[in-house]
C-alpha cells in the first residue's frame, strides 16, 4: 500500500451538516443556485424549503456545491427553544473526511 492518502468531501456530508444544524443552505445545480432549508433527505436527494411555500427535490449527483455559513451552524447566542433538531445548534469543528487508501 502506498503512503499516500487524499481526503474524500462529499455533498451527502456538507448538507447532513448543515441539516442537522437547520441552517440555509444554497446548492449549486446545473449552473444554478437554489436557496433554502434541508426539510428531507436520503441518499438519494434533499427537499429543499425556501421559506415562501416552495420546495425543490434535488438529486445528490446532480449537486456541483454546497454553501452555508459557519455562523448559522456556530451560533452560541441561538435560542434554544427554535424549531431546530435537538441536537442542532452547537459548536462544531471544522468537517473533516478520513484518508482514502491509494
Amino acid at each position: 500500500m502506498s503512503g499516500k492518502t487524499s481526503t474524500l468531501f462529499t455533498v451527502g456530508t456538507l448538507l447532513r451538516h448543515a441539516q442537522d444544524a437547520a441552517a440555509p443552505v444554497r446548492v449549486l445545480v446545473e449552473g444554478t443556485w437554489l436557496d433554502g432549508r434541508i426539510v428531507g433527505a436520503d441518499s438519494h436527494g434533499v427537499v429543499l424549503d425556501d421559506g415562501n411555500g416552495q420546495q425543490v427535490l434535488v438529486r445528490l449527483e446532480a449537486v456541483i456545491a454546497v454553501s452555508f455559513s459557519r455562523t448559522d451552524i456556530d451560533d452560541p447566542g441561538a435560542d434554544p427553544d427554535e424549531d431546530t433538531r435537538s441536537h442542532g445548534r452547537r459548536r462544531r469543528d471544522p468537517i473533516e473526511a478520513g484518508p482514502v487508501g491509494g
